[in-house]
């Protein structure tokens, strides 16, 4: 990992956010786009995956952000990462997630809404999951200017696929919530949970 980014060239915050992962506390980090939000789960991804092979789960909102994704991790010689959407043919989508069945991906990234999705959620009891990441987390607040009703169902699906054992660790990303926003998810997954978000803002 220092070879393709180089610790030192993380903000201090940024290397909080990725240590709080990694020791799996939950988490909200708040920034601009384009200010480094990805790096604070990539990299502990990557490295939760080199270790003990876990699955870490981005949910994402539109196509052209797992795109944007994949390709940036691509571009820096990384192929463990791959995404689920729409633009997939029938024999595409089976290849991957035979990829993350077989356990050659490390970081899959979905929309919420499939979690509801059979197939997917029979793949995903298959492998460890390292941690939940939830891109543009002001989708799932009520107050948000981009409001999805399926965000709320991925803390149900969490609380579910963890059963009796530890719930990984959460982390959500957002680059436009206001204080209120930020509020409603830290109280969501205290509600539904019952984790505590520490706030990266």
């Amino acid at each position: 990992l220092q070879q393709h980014w180089g610790y030192h060239s993380f903000r201090p915050w940024q290397a909080d956010a990725m240590q709080a992962v990694l020791e799996g506390r939950d988490s909200v980090v708040v920034l601009p786009t384009g200010g480094g939000k990805s790096l604070c789960y990539q990299i502990p991804a990557l490295s939760r995956y080199d270790k003990t092979g876990a699955l870490t789960v981005v949910i994402s909102p539109l196509v052209a952000l797992m795109v944007d994704q994949v390709a940036g991790l691509k571009r820096q010689g990384i192929s463990c990462c791959a995404a689920v959407n729409g633009l997939l043919s029938m024999p595409e989508r089976t290849d991957v997630l035979d990829q993350v069945r077989l356990g050659d991906i490390g970081i899959l990234i979905i929309s919420p809404e499939q979690l509801r999705n059979p197939t997917v959620r029979r793949v995903l009891a298959q492998r460890e999951i390292g941690a939940w990441i939830l891109d543009e987390a002001h989708c799932l607040s009520k107050w948000g200017h981009d409001f999805r009703p399926d965000y709320r169902y991925v803390s149900r699906f969490i609380k579910e696929r963890a059963g009796q054992e530890t719930v990984p660790p959460t982390m959500c990303l957002t680059a436009t919530a206001k204080p209120d926003v930020i509020a409603d998810i830290v109280g969501h997954f205290h509600d539904k949970l019952g984790v505590e978000l520490t706030v990266f803002d």
